[in-house]
Parts: C-alpha cells; sequence; structure tokens
C-alpha cells in the first residue's frame, strides 16, 4: 500500500469521524440512550463499516469520481438520480452548518469563547484549506486521524482501568436520556445511514482519486476498521462514563479531562479538528459538484461555507437532534442502492480492474526509460484504453498522473 493509499484511508477516517463521533454527543443520543442493547449496535455499526467502506471507495474508483453525480448517474435511473443528488447537495449544507455549529460548541465548553467565535476560526480554516490542491486538502483532512485514535485509546484504558461498572445502574441512566428513534435496531441502521449521508459524496471523489478499484476497495475497508475500532472505543468509553458526561456537549472531552487537564484541552483542539475534517468534505464536495474548474469549485466553496457559517447560529445540539434521523433515513435508502448496485456490477468491476491494471504497466514501461515500449505494446495499451468503461482521454489521463507520482515515490525511496 502505498503513501497516496494510506492518506485516502486517513482522509475516510476523518471524513467519517467529524460528523459520526468525534464529541461522543452522536453516540450518546443513537446507542448509549438504549442502555446496554445499545453496545450491541455499535458492534453491528462497526461491522456495516468494514464491508461498506470497501464498496464506496471502489465505486468511486470504477467511475473515477469527480463528484458524487458521476457515480450515481450510472447505477440507478435518473429519477432516483436526481432525487439522492438533490439529496446530498441539501445534506452538504444542512450537516455542514451542523459541523460547524458543533466547532463553535466545542471552543465554547473547552475555552468559554462565544458559540460564534469557534464557528468563525472553523469557516475560516475551511476557506483557506479549500484554496489548496486536492492533494493537499485530503492530507489535511487526514492528520487528525492518528491523534484521534491515540487519544480514544488513551480514554478507554484510562476508563476501563478505574470505572468498575454498576451495569444495572448505567443501562438505567443511559435509557433516561432522550433518543430520537424508537428501538436500537432502527437507531443503528440510521446512525450507519448518517455515517453514510456525512461521508459519500467525499468518499466518491477520494475513491475517483485512485484508478486502481483494488486499492481503493482495500483503502475503504481498513478505513471502516478504524472507524469501527474508533465507535467501539468511544462508545464503551462513554458508557462506562455516563455519570460524569450524560449533561455534556462535547462528552468525550470531559473524559480527557478527568484524566489530565492538558489531555482535555488538547482533545478539544483534536475534537475541532475532526469536525473541521467533515465540514470541509461537505462543502469541497459541494463546491465541486457545481464546478467544472478549479477557480468555480473554490469561488463555490467560500460561497457555501459562509452561508453554512450563517446557518450555524441555530445552534448544535438542537439541530442534531432534529436533523440526524431525517439524513440518517436518506443515507439507509443511499447505502442500499449502492450496495445493491455493487453487487449487480462486481463481475464488471473485476473486468475494468483487469483493464486497468494492464494500462497501467503499459502507461510505465512508456514513461520510464529504463523500460521497453515499442510498437506492439503502444496497440496493446491503445486496445485496452478503447475497451475501458472511462472516456479515453480521461483514463490516459489519470492514469499518466498516476504512474508518474509512482515513478517519483520510487525514486525517492531509493
Amino acid at each position: 500500500m502505498n503513501k497516496k493509499t494510506i492518506s485516502i484511508m486517513l482522509a475516510y477516517v476523518g471524513v467519517l469521524t467529524g460528523a459520526g463521533l468525534a464529541s461522543g454527543q452522536e453516540l450518546m443520543q443513537y446507542f448509549i440512550s438504549f442502555g446496554t442493547p445499545g453496545l450491541f449496535g455499535l458492534i453491528i455499526v462497526g461491522v456495516l463499516h468494514i464491508l461498506i467502506g470497501g464498496i464506496i471507495l471502489q465505486l468511486g474508483s470504477h467511475y473515477l469520481a469527480e463528484s458524487h453525480i458521476d457515480v450515481l448517474d450510472e447505477i440507478s435511473n435518473k429519477y432516483v438520480s436526481k432525487f439522492m443528488d438533490f439529496s446530498l447537495i441539501v445534506n452538504c449544507f444542512l450537516m455542514g452548518f451542523v459541523m460547524i455549529a458543533g466547532a463553535g460548541s466545542n471552543l465554547k465548553q473547552q475555552f468559554g469563547f462565544k458559540a460564534w467565535v469557534g464557528a468563525l476560526i472553523c469557516t475560516l480554516l475551511i476557506i483557506f484549506v479549500g484554496m489548496l490542491d486536492f492533494e493537499k486538502v485530503t492530507q489535511v483532512i487526514g492528520a487528525f486521524t492518528p491523534l484521534i485514535i491515540i487519544f480514544a485509546i488513551i480514554g478507554a484504558i484510562f476508563t476501563f482501568v478505574k470505572v468498575k461498572p454498576n451495569w444495572n445502574m448505567l443501562n438505567s441512566l443511559g435509557k433516561s436520556l432522550p433518543n430520537p428513534l424508537p428501538n436500537i435496531g432502527l437507531s443503528t441502521i440510521n446512525y450507519f445511514g448518517l455515517c453514510m449521508m456525512s461521508g459519500i459524496s467525499m468518499a466518491f471523489v477520494l475513491g475517483g482519486s485512485r484508478t486502481n478499484s483494488a486499492k481503493a476497495g482495500i483503502g475503504g475497508m481498513l478505513g471502516g476498521l478504524l472507524v469501527a475500532i474508533l465507535t467501539g472505543l468511544v462508545g464503551f468509553t462513554l458508557f462506562f462514563q455516563l455519570p460524569n458526561v450524560k449533561d455534556s456537549d462535547i462528552p468525550m472531552q470531559i473524559v480527557l479531562e478527568e484524566i489530565h487537564p492538558y489531555l482535555g484541552l488538547l482533545m478539544s483542539i483534536i475534537i475541532f479538528g475532526m469536525i473541521f475534517n467533515t465540514a470541509i468534505s461537505l462543502f469541497y464536495a459541494a463546491a465541486r459538484r457545481f464546478s467544472d474548474t478549479e477557480n468555480k469549485s473554490r469561488r463555490n466553496l467560500v460561497i457555501f461555507t459562509l452561508i453554512g457559517f450563517a446557518l450555524s447560529f441555530l445552534g448544535f445540539k438542537q439541530l442534531m437532534s432534529v436533523l440526524y434521523p431525517i439524513l440518517g433515513f436518506l443515507g439507509m435508502f443511499l447505502t442500499t442502492i449502492l450496495v445493491l448496485s455493487w453487487f449487480n456490477e462486481r463481475k464488471e468491476i473485476k473486468h475494468e480492474m483487469r483493464r486497468r491494471f494492464g494500462i497501467n504497466v503499459l502507461t510505465k514501461r512508456k514513461l520510464d526509460d529504463s523500460e521497453e515500449f515499442g510498437k506492439v505494446e503502444k496497440e496493446k495499451l491503445d486496445r485496452l484504453i478503447e475497451s475501458s468503461i472511462i472516456d479515453n482521454k480521461n483514463i490516459k489521463e489519470a492514469v499518466n498522473e498516476e504512474v508518474k507520482e509512482d515513478l517519483k515515490e520510487n525514486e525517492k525511496n531509493n
């Protein structure tokens, strides 16, 4: 697995964890509020992350997606495609301004700032980072992922060593919390749908940045595994710590503060970073959907983010309890379509993988002066490009760019 695949995997984790579990508030509402049965829901949602993560990034790579519409147009009829396109665009705005509001709530809890101050800082960071090229945006989104894993492990070890759980008391206390859905089964599926709605637009773009669908799929599965581990660690930690965190907007911050105030401070910054990750991925994906050039994409990013900042004044916790279940149901519908489409397309995906492997090998021979590339190789390369499901010019450009990056990386390593 090369550096770019690892970068995409970490970015995928970063996109999902901002909306799904960084603050801990999401898991409190969707799982902990059902008491002990909620812990089984955490395990099920972890398995779904592993399986579906690979499918999403593989579909993005298969269609070389530059936005979610490139995949939706291929896997569904025009009416379903338009409905889901509209839903994902609306989701980018709705969840985007929930994330900006969450950033404000995060800094308010830690530093006592007015909520709009944290929201403004997040907004400016989105605009600044969004002006960078795609590779750098991906690297920034993935940068906080190792930190959230480390701090989740620290919080979990401290909790599991210190706390001797009274299961009956924790079960009753958990069930006293408000929950947006009637039972743990529906809540689990709805939560996973919410995660998909928050991350799928950017996940398609991440997958589409790799021509190798097999590697993209592996990156998605490994990313899903990391999300599953994080979800389990944070969920069980919060359940054990329920008496201390049940009234907090950002419960994971409280857990780390209990270990040491400096850890609470650092956790606050990391959570802010994870919330920022999801926010920028949502606004970046929305901007790409309405743009055919980099300049238009950057202009739209600024406009969309400023609108999100204005809407963030509606508040974090209130927005989450109302909007998240609705978005979750849309996500359940979208995930079903994606899984069925992947199942129907899996043979064609395998054929296309073989074509791209050949295109990649021959392109490498063409660009590497130490390799032999003659008339026979050129004719074979042209035939493979012609038979690809992607437009000839697009597949050539994508593979050329990827091979050049790989050759440069090999030169550095040697």
